[in-house]
């Protein structure tokens, strides 16, 4: 089994990858390896693949072609007892190629949450995170639709949420931009292009000599000698297993993919790493509690506001209580189909997260419950939206139903999973893990609370911090 050296090893080229493998190969005398499991497209500047386009409609964010193919175990009965599908990214640029693009960041109030969950103030509190992402959106690029771009039912939404009291805000990133406000979402697209990390930080860094990409390429686990990582042990696309040592090793898989790495290398709940036959080098509670946001969609018929012209979730509501992100978009224009979806912004605490085997290739168990208490006042605005001027002669399609109904068929994922190597039980304020000397986390795993929005401009974030503690010197402004 031949070995390499590097001085850093990351594990996943999607967003916190993306953003960490680049800015450690700032410093050209440092060797550092990106590792993805599914391809790459070094010439995607010359000869753009068609899917980098940006996709403006809700039900065309993925691609399953370099999909992982996630699915969960069927959810609890008020949940509908079915299994739902996970899109993540398998490529290099992962999730952010594959993702709705809504660049949004959490509020501030969010890092209160995270202190109170275990993560250190001094390193997570708004004011000390907030030049990583001020620094994240000068490397990737970001537009919003000005309501002139809006479709008319965002048109429609917009003006009847006015009438209930909420206040148009320019600048949906902006510190005070919660608690009852409308605005446009951003999206990091540019000339309807996708910006995520394949074609901006990875491209950029892409030519260096001291930076190696290799695509299509499973890690199996993390090497371990005497409480430090070593190193990678990983599978080739000529199916070969091969070590790789380096002095740090940096899981950025996501927070489905690194809580099993973690527990294939020893890394996790010690009951169940026996079960599997692995020798326990760490028992922290990997996997254990997995968080996400709940989704629900109402779906109502108006031809006269049904119009795809727009991008789809252009504009973003927040509820005054918090309680909620709303959006709504035209699914079938040709059949006048269109829909309010709403996505809560609180903890939905699953889990656990375990391995199915030791398999590096076979998905892991993955278990997601929803609280669809969030989404009581949701259903509540439904029905008054419809009840406007600006809906009028709309059909409901729900009407007449029971929520609980509506909710154990619909109820699911926002695509925003979390916490499953978590700052304060898996990993410490420097996101390495606990007990393990050159080993650190830098995607959503770590995120000790969920946050109030989307979730991929914090992972991005997050890589930003990672290449921070790991001695990268922040860029200039």
């Amino acid at each position: 089994m031949t070995r390499e050296h590097f001085d850093a090893v990351v594990v996943g080229a999607g967003s916190g990858g993306g953003i960490l493998a680049p800015r450690l190969s700032d410093d050209p005398s440092r060797r550092v390896l990106l590792l993805e499991a599914g391809p790459d497209f070094p010439d995607d500047l010359e000869l753009l693949p068609g899917f980098y386009s940006a996709g403006h409609q809700l039900q065309h964010m993925f691609v399953g072609d370099y999909d992982w193919g996630y699915a969960s175990e069927p959810l609890p009965p008020e949940n509908g007892s079915r299994s739902i599908r996970l899109p993540r990214g398998r490529l290099v640029g992962g999730s952010s190629m594959t993702n709705a693009q809504m660049f949004i960041r959490p509020a501030p109030f969010d890092f209160d949450r995270w202190a109170a969950a275990g993560a250190g103030a001094g390193t997570w509190a708004w004011d000390a995170v907030r030049p990583c992402y001020e620094a994240v959106e000068r490397e990737i690029q970001c537009k919003r639709y000005p309501s002139g771009g809006w479709q008319p039912v965002q048109h429609a939404f917009a003006d009847a949420l006015r009438g209930f009291g909420y206040r148009d805000h320019d600048d949906v990133n902006a510190p005070d931009a919660w608690h009852g406000i409308i605005g446009s979402t951003k999206f990091n697209r540019i000339n309807e292009v996708r910006q995520g990390t394949l074609v901006t930080t990875i491209r950029r860094a892409r030519s260096r000599a001291n930076l190696t990409i290799r695509a299509e390429t499973l890690v199996d686990r993390v090497l371990l000698e005497g409480g430090r990582a070593v190193g990678v042990r990983a599978i080739g696309p000529d199916g070969v297993a091969r070590d790789i040592r380096a002095d740090q090793v940096v899981l950025c898989a996501g927070a489905y993919a690194t809580p099993a790495l973690l527990m294939r290398s020893g890394i996790g709940p010690a009951a169940h790493l026996r079960e599997h036959g692995i020798a326990v080098v760490a028992d922290l509670p990997v996997g254990e509690r997995l968080l996400d946001h709940a989704a629900l969609y109402w779906y109502f018929v108006n031809h006269e506001l049904a119009d795809m012209r727009g991008p789809g979730a252009a504009v973003m509501a927040r509820h005054q209580g918090n309680d909620w992100l709303g959006v709504a978009t035209t699914m079938d224009e040709a059949a006048g189909l269109c829909t309010f979806g709403f996505v809560t912004t609180t903890d939905n605490a699953g889990g656990p997260l375990r391995l199915r085997s030791t398999d590096p290739a076979a998905a892991p168990i993955i278990n997601h419950r929803y609280d669809t208490e969030g989404h009581r006042s949701a259903e509540t605005l439904v029905h008054e939206l419809l009840a406007t001027e600006q809906f009028r002669g709309s059909t409901f399609l729900d009407a007449g139903r029971p929520y609980a109904e509506i909710v154990a068929e619909r109820i699911g994922t926002s695509y925003h999973p979390a916490g499953t190597a978590a700052i304060g039980t898996v990993v410490d304020d420097d996101l390495r893990v606990l007990g393990i000397d050159g080993l650190l986390v830098a995607d959503a795993s770590v995120f000790p609370a969920q946050i109030s929005n989307n979730t991929n401009l914090t992972c991005l974030m997050i890589g930003e911090v990672a290449a921070r503690k790991l001695g990268a010197t922040p860029r200039a402004a």
